[in-house]
Parts: C-alpha cells; structure tokens; sequence
C-alpha cells in the first residue's frame, strides 16, 4: 500500500503512473496541476477578459438608443399633440386633395381640384398671419450674403420656406437678415429640430397663399408654400 501512494492513474488513459510524472509514458498526457500562481492569474485575469468580451459585443452589436430610433411616424404625432387648431385645419384641408389629385383622369380634373384646394385654404386660414405653429427644420442654410435659408415641414408633405436665392427673394424679403432675433435663434439650431413658428404667407391668385412648386404636380402633392418668419423657438 506504501508504495501505491507513489502512483496514479492517469487521467486520459486510466494506466497506474508515478505521482511524480510530468506526462504519461503509454499516452503522453500532461499530468501537471496548475500551480498557485496560475490559479491565482487565471482568477484575476478570467474577470478582465469577460468583461473585454462583452464590451466587444456591445459596441458590435446596436445600442438600446439605436434599436429603439424613434418612427418617423410616432414623431410626427407626438408634434402634431402641439399643433394649434389652426394648424390643424390647414394640414388637413392642404392634405384633403392629394388623393384625389392623384387619381384625376387629366389635366382639366387637376386644374379643378387645386382650385377646390384654394377655396378650401381660404377658409380655413381667413388671413395670412399665423401664430405659434410647429414643425421640424428641413433645410437651414446661408446663401452667398450670409442670409440664412429656411424651410420648416409641418406635414410628411407640407414645408413651409424661405427663398433660396436672393433674385427670386427681391420683393418678398423672405430671407433672414444677419442681426435680427430670428437670425440669432437659427444660429444654433440644425436640420431635424423642431420649432415653433409665427409669421405671415403672401398672397397668391392661384393658391390663396404662395406656393413656389414649377409644376401643378408638385404643388399638389408635395407642397411649398412661401414664409416670412417674424419668430423662431426651438423645441426641446
């Protein structure tokens, strides 16, 4: 029995080895137990590498912001909740005549219904003025005077804007001068914010307010009705 507790079986093939083995001599098996400083390593070591790993895989993998984006959709309604009754009635009455527009069988049905579309505008809107509506920065840029470009969409397919160009701008002086409280407001916003609004439309024999779309098809489906912002606020 003494000398049994000099041997051992190994471990891979079960033959009797001595104790004292590195390695088995029918298998070549290593024998050799980690030592206490390897057991120590390995357990202050193991945690770091986890934690590596699983760093790794969160910054392959979408985070939570990312995955949860919000809809373009849920946005728009949330911001339609601030909309004024005014607002409102005009998106809808704007809106009430795409489809139909899209399904006229020619340009005379077309004609027809934008001049539906105007009188449908006028009464809703009464004036030119309006007051504290909202929408979401499309476009904010300067032109070559420094001038800032405006356009605001209050609707998947209504904007609201400024010229883009000094020429087509000469009588209506939509643009935002340098200086002015509006210009000082935009300096720190960026396209995606969403705004509180005032301001007045033009007239317009067409439309009832100016609508700057080159073709009846634009304007009918997606459009751009010519601003002059008296008030910018961003909406946090």
């Amino acid at each position: 029995m003494g000398s049994e507790s000099l041997f051992t079986k190994c471990k891979t093939c079960g033959k009797y080895i001595s104790k004292s083995a590195k390695s088995c001599p029918q298998c070549g098996a290593n024998q050799k137990k980690l030592g206490i400083i390897h057991c120590i390593g390995i357990l202050f070591l193991g945690p770091i590498i986890i934690g590596i790993i699983n760093a790794s895989d969160n910054k392959n993998s979408p985070s939570e912001s990312t995955a949860k984006a919000p809809n373009p959709q849920i946005k728009n309604q949330s911001l339609g909740s601030l909309m004024p009754e005014s607002q409102l009635r005009f998106i809808g009455a704007v809106t009430e005549y795409v489809s139909g527009f899209k399904a006229a069988k020619n340009e005379l049905q077309q004609s027809a219904m934008r001049d539906q579309r105007k009188e449908k505008i006028l009464s809703t809107l009464g004036s030119y003025s309006v007051s504290s509506w909202v929408g979401t920065i499309n476009q904010l840029a300067a032109n070559s005077e420094g001038k800032a470009i405006l356009s605001v969409r209050i609707s998947p397919d209504i904007e609201i804007k400024t010229w883009n160009n000094e020429l087509s701008d000469k009588a209506s002086k939509t643009l935002i001068e340098k200086g002015t409280p509006v210009f000082s407001t935009l300096f720190n916003l960026s396209s995606g914010q969403r705004v509180k609004f005032s301001g007045s439309f033009f007239p317009s024999e067409t439309d009832f307010i100016q609508e700057t779309s080159i073709t009846i098809d634009g304007s009918m489906r997606d459009p751009e009705f010519l601003f002059k912002f008296k008030s910018v606020t961003p909406i946090n």
